[in-house]
């Protein structure tokens, strides 16, 4: 998808209420006005461009992105700075009205306004270097795509804040009254009408792209999406929580979140990723699958099938992503700070800054596809410990495929420089720590997950293999239709269950039935919650879901005092392999922080918004 941001309107005009301004106010005289974004074709393809390009930057996660590192699956190294490292702020909670950190509501409010910009002009534009019947068409479908991104926009701002202000047309610059200043409709009008927009944009929509257009929009990106905004409205934070929400309401006592529980909001959720699943499967999408130019174990091929699930450029599992921006050297995005370092001398980059804490490491099962803490064959108990004649603890040991493609440990292999090579990350070792205040892995332990083999790390070179970033993929579809169909019914069996087990057999562990027997209830719900989160580890999905299952104050709390991991100061395996919680890297979450503050200026300027609850 290229990215050109035309920025027609720089002023900030949230459509809910603050100083009235227009394109005219802020550009010279002797500049392009807004008639010329539409005076042909071309510059009105640009236009749709500047649309997409108020799409969150997912591989920024310091300032873009929610969810990617700013859950308890990553911890910075010791020296880094809150100041610097906004993301450190977020799992420590240091966010407020006044500096939210990261802030969509202002940005995707902006992109709302240059959707409705384009609808209302393009209609005005005279082609020049295209016969009438042509533009006519690219016209059809650059109308489908705004009306997606609109959906999309509004999507986005539900998914962080909880109920929003439903914007369905352009707004006058010079508006006034509640129809400038717009109040936030209740969550489940807010997921109706966004799914008519979704639906509406469909029509029009291609149901794929060429390669020359991957990461425009497309039919089964739409119903894709539908399916995880469904799944979000039937879960637990918002379908009846009268726990958290009985006194969020709008100034005029509308309340926002429904009260009572309504079981058919997962039927609902189960039916739209129905049709998500068959439209994809239908176009030839599937579960990925590494092709190896050499044979490979079973074993091995599930450990691929895993790593390079993110990594293998818009293979058929991928239904959208995002690859707006491409990660430099010089950007501090994900792989250049969790590219394990020890391969170049000096302060560069890979600087190896963030790794996976231990209970990221602990989530994964034992190769019979079970939790490690629960199999009788596994010593749990004496995890930390050195097995006669190894070289590395027992955790390491007899873990399932998507531990070895997700997870660096000590004295275990890690790919870079299209190499396997064996990391050495006690204390002073080549891939350790070699003092507190320099860039290490402070959990002892490196990511592997989204981190391409081929990076090149050496005294002369470091350079990124890049890839799109994963928005939405095959395997949560079917995992949304798993968990739907488990909370409607109280059991897995039919498509359900075939789903399930076709994600535990790319994996390479057993299917359900012969893991956990006949589970049902709530131990079911455990199962699909924990084969989630395996799944979607290091993909920005665990701070959503927990949050939609209600869970995350309780999986939180335990790291209020510090994150876990290994003893990285470290120099012998007494030392390092020690489970401590790490000093100055606490996870702080309250309730509060289940939906994210609204800028306190825009609360204060328009009289109709509500701020959300604790805040």
């Amino acid at each position: 998808m290229k990215k050109i941001i035309l920025n027609i309107v720089t002023c900030f005009v949230l459509l809910l209420g603050s100083a009235s301004c227009s394109y005219l106010d802020i550009v010279p005289d002797d500049t392009a006005t807004l008639d010329d974004a539409f005076k042909n074709e071309n510059t009105a393809e640009a236009f749709v461009y500047s649309c997409y390009g108020y799409i969150p930057n997912f591989l920024d996660y310091k300032n873009s992105n929610y969810s990617w590192l700013t859950s308890d699956e990553f911890v910075g190294s010791y020296h880094f700075a809150l100041t610097y490292w906004p993301n450190l702020r977020m799992q420590q909670g240091l966010y407020s009205t006044t500096d939210p950190v990261i802030d969509y509501w202002r940005n995707l409010y902006q992109g709302i306004r240059q959707c409705y910009t384009f609808l209302n002009r393009i209609d005005n534009v005279v082609p020049v270097s295209m016969p009438q019947g042509q533009f006519d068409e690219r016209k059809r479908i650059w109308k489908a795509e705004v009306r997606f991104l609109i959906a999309y926009f509004h999507y986005l701002i539900l998914q962080n804040y909880g109920p929003v202000c439903l914007v369905k047309e352009e707004i006058p610059l010079n508006g006034s009254g509640d129809d400038f200043y717009l109040k936030r409709s209740p969550y489940d009008a807010c997921v109706e009408q966004i799914a008519t927009w979704f639906d509406e944009a469909m029509q029009d929509l291609p149901t794929t792209v060429s390669s020359a257009d991957y990461g425009r929009a497309t039919k089964i990106a739409a119903q894709a999406l539908k399916s995880r905004m469904y799944l979000f409205a039937a879960s637990p934070l918002f379908n009846g929580n009268s726990e958290f929400y009985a006194d969020f309401k709008n100034k005029d006592g509308e309340p926002l979140i429904s009260q009572s529980f309504d079981k058919e909001k997962w039927k609902k959720a189960m039916e739209e990723t129905q049709k998500a699943i068959d439209m994809a499967e239908g176009e030839g999408y599937g579960l990925y699958q590494y092709k190896s130019e050499r044979s490979l174990s079973d074993f091995d091929q599930a450990v691929a099938n895993t790593r390079y699930t993110m990594l293998d450029k818009w293979n058929k599992e991928l239904l959208w992503g995002y690859s707006g921006t491409k990660e430099g050297i010089a950007d501090i995005y994900y792989q250049t700070v969790t590219t394990q370092n020890g391969f170049r001398d000096g302060a560069m980059p890979p600087y190896g800054g963030y790794g996976p804490t231990l209970r990221a490491v602990e989530m994964f099962y034992s190769k019979k596809g079970i939790p490690a803490e629960d199999d009788p064959d596994f010593d749990w108990e004496n995890r930390f410990k050195i097995a006669d004649g190894d070289s590395t603890i027992q955790l390491h040991r007899n873990r399932e495929p998507r531990f070895y493609a997700c997870i660096g440990f000590d004295r275990g292999q890690y790919e870079i420089n299209s190499d396997t090579v064996t990391l050495y990350m006690k204390y002073g070792e080549k891939n350790g720590c070699k003092n507190l205040n320099s860039d290490h892995l402070y959990s002892g332990y490196a990511v592997k997950k989204g981190i391409h083999p081929d990076n090149k790390a050496t005294n002369t070179t470091f350079s990124i293999e890049t890839y799109p970033y994963p928005i939405i993929r095959l395997a949560e579809l079917y995992l949304n239709y798993v968990e739907s169909y488990a909370e409607y019914t109280g059991k897995l069996d039919g498509k359900a269950l075939d789903y399930f087990n076709a994600i535990r057999k790319k994996a390479g562990i057993p299917d359900f039935n012969t893991a956990f027997g006949n589970a049902t209830g709530e131990k079911l719900i455990e199962i699909i919650h924990r084969e989630r989160m395996i799944e979607f580890i290091f993909e920005g999905h665990w701070l959503y879901d927990l949050k939609r299952w209600k869970k995350a104050e309780d999986f939180f709390r335990p790291d209020a005092d510090g994150m876990r991991g290994l003893n990285s100061v470290g120099a012998t395996n007494e030392e390092f392999y020690k489970d401590i919680h790490l000093v100055g890297r606490p996870f702080v979450f309250s309730r509060k922080q289940y939906l994210h503050p609204i800028n306190n200026v825009d609360v204060t300027v328009n009289h109709n918004l509500v701020q959300n609850p604790g805040w």
